[in-house]
């Protein structure tokens, strides 16, 4: 468990400047819950959690509740919220879950002509292994995006010829492989968080037709043959039959991707993301006053 104990420091220190804090992740929220305490301070607090259930935070919970100091816990995945409600014990009211974003007006449908290759993209949390084995003897070409600023999970990969990994790529690099790619595939391990989110919601964006794992963590962001497709987690050879579905069906790639698109735009996007907390924080701030 990785928490930002600097920042939260500094934040303390401006305290007097703020009517409410909004933390963006448990790794701020909890040190600064923690000084609060000890300092016996109070103010509004709002966190965006992710990922509420992790054994560390969950030991750290039970010897200090520091949860119940928040205002409001925005999650983003419905399994974190009942999490939340049912095992820590947090006033349904006080709960919310909202979709995760994506900027929608950068990853968008471009007019490229689509190559013969499957995009993977993200490191947390992600099964390369399953779909490395659901492409063996296909000859299909695999591109691997496998980097992040935040993610320490450690990344098992085949070494397999027609495989290529690239990291640390700019973002408008990562577009274009977006565009040009066949279909996208996002491969889980079977988490109770929202791994893969944004890995999902850029693909959708570009009007995409995205494969994903079905996890508890991630199920509500997809509609399975209207928005995107599932599979099972651990399961490469039922992987393999729904790319192999697809591969050469253009009705249902476009069919999928555009309905993937419009899904993005109605909700899963950036402004939305923004409205739905400014909400939670205004309520929170007309509340204390």
């Amino acid at each position: 468990m990785k928490l930002d104990i600097f920042e939260s420091i500094q934040i303390l220190r401006r305290l007097s400047h703020y009517n409410v804090i909004v933390s963006a992740s448990e790794k701020t929220a909890i040190p600064l819950a923690m000084l609060l305490s000890l300092t016996k301070r109070s103010i509004p607090h709002v966190v965006i959690s992710h990922h509420l259930s992790s054994k560390n935070k969950n030991l750290l919970f039970r010897l200090w509740p520091l949860y119940k100091s928040f205002s409001e816990i925005i999650c983003v995945s419905k399994a974190q919220a009942e999490f939340a409600v049912e095992e820590l014990k947090i006033p349904p009211s006080k709960v919310h879950f909202i979709y995760d974003k994506v900027d929608h007006q950068f990853f968008r449908p471009m007019d490229e002509e689509p190559e013969d290759y499957i995009l993977a993209v993200g490191q947390e949390q992600r099964d390369y292994k399953t779909l490395q084995k659901a492409l063996a003897g296909t000859r299909i070409k695999l591109i691997i995006v496998a980097s992040s600023h935040w993610s320490t999970y450690r990344l098992p990969i085949i070494g397999e010829k027609n495989t290529k990994i690239v990291k640390n790529i700019p973002y408008h690099e990562l577009r274009s492989l977006y565009a040009k790619a066949r279909l996208v595939v996002i491969p889980l391990n079977n988490v109770y968080y929202a791994a893969g989110a944004n890995s999902i919601l850029e693909a959708m964006a570009m009007g995409k037709l995205v494969i994903v794992t079905k996890t508890p963590g991630i199920k509500e962001y997809v509609v399975d043959g209207e928005t995107g497709l599932f599979v099972n987690s651990l399961d490469p050879e039922s992987l393999r039959g729904k790319i192999l579905e697809v591969w050469d069906d253009k009705d249902t790639l476009t069919r999928i991707g555009s309905n993937a698109r419009q899904a993005v735009e109605k909700q899963m996007n950036l402004p939305n993301y923004v409205e739905k907390i400014s909400r939670i924080v205004e309520k929170v701030v007309q509340e204390n006053k």
